[in-house]
């Protein structure tokens, strides 16, 4: 695949109020993006203070944007000045690492070296938040977002999503294979992993096997949108 490449890069994760995430790929783009994936969820804060931010309970656009090293901090900088439309001002941004990207070249870029020897593994000890995904059947994301907040998380983000687990693998692993998922993003304290991830593994709904997983990435940078004043 000579018009293609492995780098390192990062993966920009955008919460926002619905209907901003088209604007906030443009604001990207210009900045050097390629492009950005949208996803419709919905918010579960019932926090004072994110509601205030404008990132409570209310259908959001979950943006995915991936950039390679080189234009981390010209998104990263655009991504600073978004503000979301004055009615629908609110939402956040994380900086997660990404090992492998693999994208096409642009015009007149030559191929890189391969990726055994251009890969360095990012040292990001020391990182203030923490994102757990949990991925449970339909149904169980309210269940496991009420006992992360028990144990201090302050809300989280619940996109739809399905398995792909075939008939033979209920056959093979003797339990129930539920095709309908959700996915609840949590983002959480670095101190606060712990107890978030043991407080959802107790619900009685998560305790038979195939009910869910959970894995955790650490946040390197974080960002609020639409901090200015009126």
């Amino acid at each position: 695949m000579s018009d293609t490449k492995y780098s390192h890069g990062k993966l920009l994760l955008s919460i926002v109020n619905r209907g901003q995430g088209e604007r906030l790929v443009s604001v990207t783009k210009h900045a050097g993006a390629r492009g950005g994936t949208i996803l419709l969820a919905r918010g579960t804060s019932t926090s004072a203070i994110l509601s205030l931010l404008g990132i409570g309970d209310s259908d959001k656009d979950v943006v995915f944007t991936l950039v390679h090293d080189e234009l981390v901090q010209p998104v990263i900088t655009a991504l600073g000045s978004f503000n979301c439309l004055k009615k629908h001002r609110g939402g956040i941004c994380m900086q997660l690492d990404v090992r492998y990207l693999l994208r096409h070249l642009a015009p007149g870029e030559i191929a890189g070296p391969p990726i055994e020897s251009t890969y360095q593994r990012s040292e990001t000890m020391g990182s203030p938040h923490t994102l757990i995904t949990f991925i449970v059947n339909k149904g169980y994301a309210d269940d496991a977002m009420i006992a992360a907040r028990k144990a201090g998380a302050t809300g989280g983000t619940i996109l739809n999503a399905r398995g792909t687990g075939k008939e033979e693998d209920i056959r093979f692993f003797g339990v129930q294979l539920v095709p309908e998922k959700e996915m609840l993003m949590v983002l959480v304290g670095s101190g606060q992993t712990g107890a978030v991830l043991e407080a959802v593994r107790k619900i009685p709904c998560l305790a038979e096997p195939g009910a869910g997983i959970a894995f955790c990435i650490d946040v390197e940078r974080f960002m609020a949108f639409g901090a200015e004043s009126s």
